[in-house]
């Protein structure tokens, strides 16, 4: 997550729930993620994708930012 990201997750007491996203490979940047939790939707957008490989495996990082812009 970016920044601003952090911020307002914490705010919204969503750390717990965005710490155990497992969001599919299929996710592009520019993409918006809608998180259901505490009685209220909260927006982020894809804002990169990034894959990590080495010699255990590869991984896919996507970092979420907030607020979502362009919408």
């Amino acid at each position: 997550m970016t920044g601003s990201a952090k911020i307002y997750a914490g705010k919204a007491g969503l750390d717990g729930v965005l710490s155990g996203l497992a969001l599919s490979p299929e996710c592009q940047t520019g993409d918006v993620v809608t998180v259901s939790a505490t009685g209220t939707s909260h927006d982020f957008a894809v804002l990169r994708r990034r894959w990590i490989v080495g010699a255990t495996g590869n991984r896919l990082e996507i970092t979420l930012d907030y607020p979502v812009r362009g919408r």
